[in-house]
């Protein structure tokens, strides 16, 4: 695999590293400060241009994705990603699929209405708040965006925010997924000459991979004049980071999205096959690598009811997960079998895959969680080594399920996660207005429904916070004077 960086507005000056028995062309030192100069005045330019014409070119972008993928272009591609993420090639046909959905003008825009104070359009002019006062919304760039490679997605919606907010991007793609990133944003080489604006963008994007011992990845940490850097991933880059951004005399924002994952929460009334069909789909996706995926489940109810709803997902785990088969290694084979031995001989049910290229499992627990024992005996059966695994806890109360979502980030299990973003919830509505406010003040981010845990509105925050106000400054101006009266 050949990487390099991708910049389309010049050359660049590059190095030559060896990473990975990969030789990489990295952006050198010298080549990064001279990007970041230039990137300054083209945030100038960026913030004159008109929001609907930069809406547009992802408009564009988007289409000519579809174009590509439509003609069969993007097949090799494919495989090759399926390759380097270890996910079934089926399976990155539909993350193709979606890019043009998260290529979307009205999604962007819709994006930018709910994340701004003032809508959209501060990002031209000063907007009205109330009479006499007014905030404009510029780019606090340049922004570095450090990516994760569990999926493509993910990295294009900061980089397209990011740069439709007017900054200039420096993005460092996974090398997991560098080729196809790459390949999504290299369409802009194709409207540059139909579109001044595509030109202006194309010119403020650079997408480039770094070794974590790079020079140039320390420089752009360390001292280097970014105004916010967002990191994707966990330990133990993330404190590394941390720890290089603290250094930077230039003071940027600094936010993580880390380590997160998520949880399915089914009451008995509402253990149908909606339920079902979904809770096995959301495991299937993505290899529950997603920070939105169930790697738990909390059945409210009676252990029988339980018993016969995970009987229905092993029915639908059976039927989808043969459309997306895997090829697991015999050593991860050896340690799934030894695990589900010991949660059998814990007290659990466990329901399993006769089909090793589908290999899940459903282990049904009553009132807490065994799973910790298994990873003591088993340590690599963390939860990154676990695939198309859920325990489903029995509980009788909706207190004790919102229990169980709080000590998740605290369990052995569960380490390298920080608590659950997600919880997929299938629940009647009394019981779900109950479990709201337990679940949001245990610091959960997304309450959704089960049967689609692993799509995102554009309206959403990402992880708390709106997306748009992390690649922006809000200048507040006021004309009126306040009323001082009684005050002197």
């Amino acid at each position: 695999m050949d990487i390099k960086p991708l910049y389309l507005g010049g050359s660049l000056e590059t190095v030559e590293r060896k990473i990975a028995e990969e030789t990489v062309t990295e952006i050198s030192e010298a080549g990064l400060l001279r990007l970041l100069g230039e990137g300054k005045e083209l945030q100038k330019e960026m913030c004159d241009l008109p929001l609907e014409e930069r809406l547009e070119v992802v408009g564009m972008l988007g289409e000519v994705w579809r174009e590509r993928l439509v003609a069969g272009e993007l097949a090799e591609t494919r495989k090759r990603l399926a390759t380097s993420t270890g996910y079934p090639e089926k399976l990155m046909h539909l993350e193709f699929s979606l890019v043009p959905r998260v290529l979307n003008a009205d999604e962007i825009r819709r994006n930018l209405e709910s994340s701004l104070i003032g809508g959209a359009a501060g990002l031209e002019s000063f907007v009205e708040l109330e009479k006499g006062e007014a905030v404009r919304h510029l780019p606090v760039g340049p922004t570095f965006i450090i990516s994760s490679g569990n999926s493509i997605v993910p990295t294009l919606i900061p980089t397209i925010v990011s740069l439709v907010t007017g900054n200039f991007t420096l993005l460092k793609p996974s090398l997991a997924n560098y080729e196809a990133v790459a390949e999504v944003f290299a369409g802009l080489g194709e409207l540059m000459s139909k579109s001044p604006a595509a030109h202006l963008m194309a010119r403020s994007l650079a997408i480039g991979y770094f070794g974590h011992d790079s020079p140039g990845l320390k420089k752009a940490l360390t001292d280097s004049p970014f105004g916010v850097i967002n990191f994707w991933g966990g330990e133990p880059a993330r404190t590394s980071v941390a720890a290089m951004v603290a250094e930077n005399p230039a003071h940027p924002r600094f936010f993580v999205n880390g380590p997160l994952t998520g949880v399915a929460m089914i009451h008995e009334a509402r253990a149908d096959e909606s339920a079902a069909h979904g809770l096995a789909l959301n495991m299937v996706l993505y290899e529950q690598q997603l920070c939105s995926s169930p790697t738990m489940a909390v059945f409210v109810g009676p252990k029988h009811r339980a018993l016969q709803f995970a009987e229905m997902v092993s029915k639908h785990l059976d039927s989808i997960g043969s459309q997306f088969p895997l090829d697991p290694p015999t050593e991860a084979l050896f340690v799934l079998n030894s695990a589900r031995k010991v949660l059998q001989f814990k007290g659990s049910k466990v329901l399993q895959s006769q089909d090793n290229r589908n290999p899940w499992t459903l282990a049904v627990s009553k009132e807490r969680s065994l799973l910790d024992e298994a990873v003591r005996s088993f340590p690599s059966f963390g939860v990154h080594g676990r695939r198309r695994f859920v325990e489903m806890v029995v509980v009788d109360d909706v207190e004790k399920a919102a229990a169980l979502v709080r000590s998740v980030g605290s369990m052995l299990s569960y380490k390298g996660v920080d608590k659950v973003q997600t919880v997929g919830l299938a629940l009647p509505e009394g019981q779900r207005e109950e479990l709201l406010w337990s679940l949001a003040s245990s610091g959960v981010y997304r309450l959704v429904p089960l049967e689609d845990m692993f799509m995102r509105s554009a309206a959403e925050p990402y992880d708390g916070v709106a997306l748009a106000s992390l690649f922006t400054f809000a200048v507040y101006e006021r004309e009126r004077i306040m009323p001082t009266e009684g005050l002197f």
